[in-house]
């Protein structure tokens, strides 16, 4: 017997978007409830069914909305009900968060107010503000709001391989399909954010696969974001070969293709054609630096001499590796944000955590408060200063720095517990209140079996987010807009809290300002729920009335 899948039951697509394709029996929301497609018409989902009590629909002020099995009743959000599939029948479920993580010392701008899920049957929904195309709909600007209350599917062509990660740099997003071909929408900033040589606004997504040295079949493996609030972004792509891409804004060179010209197209970086590499990371600030780290674990660097640690300029990568070559490279990370005000200066700091447990740092020592290196150490770390770079730490896993004039790190230990040293602002290294310039256990109980953590900053605001492994999240700093999700809208907070969150978390994303006081926590369950507290403004959290949330509440899909 032949059975047509398609045919069976119907199928919740969530938001209606005139620039999708959908099916028969396709469900979506659409002025104000539920329409079925038929022959490419919406029409009203349970049409002329008002029995409420032999047909076992729900009255709702005089329409009848009609379910079938194995789907739940639940409110729209606005003001209605409706019906959606659940389990392994068409479930909207999220399976993955929108990753800003890339720019995650700059919480003066990690991304512009808007987060994206991958759903479980491929596809992503985005929230919040559409204003540059940055959501992918098709739809941005104009009236009404400038933003999505509701969660609306991304318009990618039928045929679509099923979307594995997607990642923000500001305005601009970028995706990546099962098949490894790489898409984009956004507002293209500065006209070289595309990959495509194009001008003005990506409201859909375009695949980028084809144009430059990208080939119409290269397999990318992962998609890479050079930013900062600076904002001279880059875009990198590592295919199953350990090849690197690279495009966009090309400061000092640190595009690696032998010029500081802007790049409007994917262009292969030359050494990795014969040294496969397995991770990346880019400053993307005024003193831009790209970093490579070969399958040998050495480090590759170019961009500007005192942030890549090569002691001129470099527009090609050269292998760097200070601490010795018999050390190999787990991960860098970097931080470059202005200074207390607009104009009062840049600072920097960069870091290395290598596999052997070491912490290196370097980058600005001058400022005002706090040393950041955790060694009492009192000059910078640049090239001719006494020590460049500084070992800091051992038994480290991960790391994080903010370097705005108040600098401060913290440190994931190869236990699970966190330590910090620097400036103590916002009670970010305790309720004591007290700077300091060793190396501190902070958090006690409650920062114990971390396996993620994030430090978001600006100036002398600072917002640090810790998942453990028992999926609780632990938030404290500055907390003025509800982020750190423990019912209050308080600041400082010191790590004594737990998120008010009856849930595994499994992982977490931030959008908008954080830890600059208007941004969002989200975290993804693992039961598949999104669930959203801080900043409201432009319908980031799902909520038409733009009000800050305190403590999380779910994403409607």
């Amino acid at each position: 017997m032949n059975i047509e899948i398609n045919n069976l039951g119907y199928r919740w697509k969530g938001v209606y978007s005139p620039y999708l394709s959908y099916l028969n029996n396709d469900v979506v929301y659409k002025d104000g409830g539920a329409y079925v497609m038929r022959n490419g018409v919406a029409t009203p989902f349970a049409l002329g069914q008002q029995d409420a009590v032999l047909a076992g629909h729900v009255l709702t002020g005089g329409v009848s909305v009609g379910g079938l099995a194995n789907m739940v009743l639940h409110s729209n959000g606005a003001s209605g009900m409706e019906f959606r599939f659940m389990g392994g029948r068409n479930g909207t479920i999220a399976t993955a968060l929108m990753s800003t993580e890339r720019a995650s010392c700059s919480g003066y701008g990690v991304t512009n107010y808007y987060m994206g899920s991958i759903i479980s049957d491929g596809s992503v929904r985005m929230l919040g503000l559409r204003q540059y195309g940055q959501t992918g709909t098709g739809v941005y600007g104009g009236d009404p709001a400038w933003n999505y209350t509701f969660p609306s599917t991304v318009a990618f062509p039928p045929g679509t391989p099923r979307i594995t990660q997607v990642i923000s740099a500001f305005n601009d997003t970028y995706y990546l399909d099962a098949s490894g071909a790489v898409w984009h929408s956004g507002s293209n900033q500065g006209d070289t954010m595309s990959g495509r040589n194009t001008t003005s606004y990506v409201p859909v997504p375009q695949k980028i696969n084809g144009f430059g040295d990208l080939g119409s079949n290269t397999i990318v493996k992962k998609i890479y974001i050079g930013r900062c609030y600076h904002g001279y972004p880059s875009v990198w792509l590592l295919d199953n070969q350990g090849r690197v891409y690279s495009w966009g804004y090309n400061q000092y060179g640190q595009l690696g293709n032998g010029n500081s010209t802007n790049q409007n197209v994917p262009k292969l970086v030359p050494m990795s054609v014969t040294t496969p590499i397995k991770d990346i990371y880019v400053t993307g600030g005024i003193y831009a630096a790209s970093f490579l780290i070969g399958t040998n674990g050495i480090l590759y660097a170019a961009g500007e001499t005192n942030s890549s640690l090569l002691t001129s300029n470099a527009s090609t990568h050269q292998p760097v590796m200070p601490w010795g070559w018999n050390k190999t490279v787990k991960k860098i990370f970097s931080c470059e944000t202005p200074g207390t005000w607009e104009g009062a200066g840049t600072y920097r700091r960069y870091g290395a955590v290598l596999d052997n447990g070491e912490l290196w740092m370097w980058g600005d020592q001058g400022g005002y408060v706090g040393d950041g290196f955790g060694i009492g150490y009192g000059p910078a770390s640049f090239q001719g200063n006494t020590i460049f770079p500084i070992k800091c730490l051992d038994g480290v896993k991960d790391a994080q720095a903010v370097a705005a004039g108040y600098h401060m790190s913290l440190a994931l230990m190869n236990d699970g517990t966190v330590k910090w040293t620097g400036y103590n602002g916002q009670y970010i290294g305790g309720s004591s209140g007290i700077s300091r310039t060793t190396w501190e256990t902070l958090g006690a109980s409650y920062l114990t079996n971390v396996t993620k953590l994030r430090l978001y900053g600006y100036s002398t605001y600072q917002t640090a987010v810790a998942l453990r492994s028992d999926g609780k999240v632990v938030v404290w700093g500055f907390g003025g807009s509800g982020q750190v999700g423990n019912g209050n809208n308080l600041t400082p907070n010191a790590p004594n809290s737990f998120l008010l969150l009856d849930k595994t978390v499994v992982d977490f994303s931030v959008s908008g300002y954080f830890g600059a006081g208007s941004g969002a926590l989200y975290c993804l369950t693992s039961d598949g729920q999104v669930m959203v507290n801080g900043y409201g403004a432009h319908s980031m959290d799902g909520d038409d009335d733009q009000e800050s949330r305190f403590a999380p509440s779910p994403v409607i899909f």
